[in-house]
């Protein structure tokens, strides 16, 4: 008799399916760990919430009203959101907002003196350290951290902020950066203005030369042809003429206007700056947002427990013991050639 091998064959078991309380059991399991990770956090969030100063913001909003006296003329920020453009300088609320943040409009802000007749700097108020102390890259970062602006593209308007633990310090930096920047772009306004007046002068030269040159042709034309036929070569020459005579003087009453323009420019009262929304004699606190710093503590508190216990295997399922059923049968043996397909 041939002797066969015996084999067993088993049917492999099917994954367990992973639980909903699965997820949250642990939670529960281990909630003093879950307790002490949640208070941690609440505890740095309350730090951050109670432990800095308060800040105090000084808001105003601007926009620019030109005076009906000079409408047709640029003058300060007010010129930047009307229509007037000089030279290349764009009217818009964007470049106002450039020109508040300025690094030489900030320096000189952060130079000044906090109060009159005081020798101590806006900037050493701000740091909190000696002007000596003080670098350059230093004094335009702190002084552009308390700094803010925002453009509203609907209405143009610009509103311009300071945030300082010191109230009365945020009003002062909030109205020297706008007296300064005012200044600053009156002096490019007037210096513009300059320009084009020597400009337009060595335009109303030229007019000038081209018009007397036009004249003195003319001159010579009436002193040698006194008499002319009407539709002779003189009475063309006459009519070629004066329309370079006619052209000659349009060119220079422009030229003229222009220079005048430009001087009306460089010697007009700058219009200031209108303020729409002025700074309120008690300033508005900024707001801690203590409710939304607590839940992101509870949150990362939350996450840091289920790292823990992930990192102990407490989301692991536990093996169940294996169970066989009362009228369940021994696995039958099969000989290896009928396994095998013989």
């Amino acid at each position: 008799m041939k002797q066969t091998d015996i084999v067993f064959s088993r049917v492999p078991a099917a994954d367990p399916e992973i639980r909903l309380d699965a997820l949250y059991a642990p939670f529960l399991r281990r909630w003093r760990l879950v307790l002490l990770c949640v208070a941690v956090a609440w505890g740095a969030a309350l730090a951050l919430i109670l432990v800095p100063e308060r800040e105090y913001r000084a808001q105003l909003v601007v926009a620019a009203v030109p005076n009906a006296k000079t409408a047709s003329l640029a003058g300060g920020i007010s010129s930047l959101l009307g229509n007037a453009t000089l030279g290349g300088v764009q009217s818009t609320p964007y470049f106002i907002t450039r020109l508040l943040q300025l690094r030489g409009v900030l320096r000189e802000v952060a130079l000044s003196p906090v109060a009159e007749g005081s020798k101590t700097t806006i900037i050493e108020r701000v740091l909190g350290e000696p002007l000596s102390g003080i670098s350059p890259e230093l004094m335009d970062l702190g002084i552009r951290e308390v700094i803010s602006t925002e453009v509203d593209k609907q209405t143009g308007l610009v509103t311009f902020g300071v945030t300082h633990p010191d109230s009365g310090l945020a009003r002062h930096i909030a109205e020297r950066v706008l007296a300064v920047g005012s200044r600053t772009f009156v002096e490019v306004l007037r210096s513009q203005a300059s320009d084009q007046r020597e400009a337009g002068q060595a335009q109303v030269d030229s007019a000038r030369r081209q018009l007397r040159a036009v004249e003195a042709r003319l001159q010579y034309f009436q002193t040698t042809h006194r008499v002319y036929a009407l539709y002779s070569p003189a009475a063309t020459e006459r009519q070629r003429i004066d329309r370079d005579l006619a052209a000659a003087q349009a060119a220079y009453s422009d030229a003229v206007s222009e220079r005048q323009a430009a001087i009306a420019r460089e010697l007009a009262d700058m219009p200031a700056v209108v303020v729409v929304d002025p700074i309120p004699p008690e300033l508005s606190k900024v707001p801690r947002q203590g409710a939304l710093k607590l839940m992101m503590a509870s949150v990362l508190g939350l996450l840091a427990a289920g790292l823990v216990m992930a990192a102990r295997g407490d989301f692991r399922p536990k093996p169940e013991p294996a169970r066989t059923s009362p009228g369940s049968s021994e696995p039958r043996l099969v000989p290896a050639g009928v396994v095998a397909g013989l």
